[in-house]
């Protein structure tokens, strides 16, 4: 009888020892699986991210800075250590390449004033680095309400170098025969416009007729 209490006292002490270990800070591997591997806006902007750039690029999520730039030559040992130490410890949110090639054509950070405030101060040896390895690269403010379009311009213009596209509405010109002469008004019969003052009083209601027919264009200020 003795001997069974011994027993059931060893194991639970046992079983009291290994739960503290497993409780202690010093346990090799404390860790449990993540709910979710997006944000909620880093999955939102994903979905729109994707469906602006279409199937010639591919995008690449929490990159390295480290696996993007590389130490120049001509660099001494000890500010290349810390430069490496650096570049190691910071990440982008999106990194664009090419689909085929792999080749990379720029960066994308997100800005979340909301929450926990996400990025919301620039990092200045991130967008030094960038700059200095001649890597495009621009910070977006989180928002609910962006359109694919507005996405996609942004990242044409400021990512891949290309034009935004000319205007689709195009002003009308007025025939000079349909201009009709304008009435001086220090005589009581209506005067004849010359050629050249003609001229400029088409000129002017063009302008003025395109200015109120084209609003300005609606671009949205994506970058942060």
């Amino acid at each position: 009888m003795e001997l069974i209490l011994f027993a059931m006292i060893s194991l639970i002490v046992i079983v009291a020892l290994l739960a503290s270990r497993l409780n202690d800070s010093s346990f090799p591997f404390p860790f449990d699986k993540k709910s979710s591997l997006f944000t909620p806006a880093e999955k939102n902007f994903q979905n729109l991210l994707e469906q602006a750039l279409g199937g010639k690029y591919r995008i690449i999520n929490r990159v390295k800075l480290s696996d993007i730039v590389t130490i120049r030559n001509g660099i001494s040992s000890r500010a290349s250590q810390t430069a490496k130490n650096n570049a190691e410890s910071k990440y982008l949110d999106f990194v664009i390449c090419e689909r085929d090639s792999m080749k990379l054509s720029g960066v994308i950070d997100l800005v979340d004033t909301q929450g926990k405030g996400y990025k919301v101060k620039k990092d200045w040896f991130v967008s030094g680095a960038l700059e200095a390895s001649s890597i495009p690269h621009i910070r977006i403010k989180v928002k609910a309400n962006y359109t694919v379009d507005e996405i996609r311009s942004c990242i044409s213009s400021r990512l891949l170098g290309n034009k935004p596209p000319p205007p689709k509405i195009k002003g009308k010109v007025i025939p000079a025969p349909m201009l009709k002469p304008r009435p001086d008004k220090n005589k009581e019969k209506p005067g004849v416009l010359s050629p050249i003052a003609a001229r400029s009083q088409l000129e002017a209601s063009s302008n003025h007729a395109m200015s109120q027919r084209i609003p300005a264009p609606q671009v949205a200020a994506l970058p942060h």
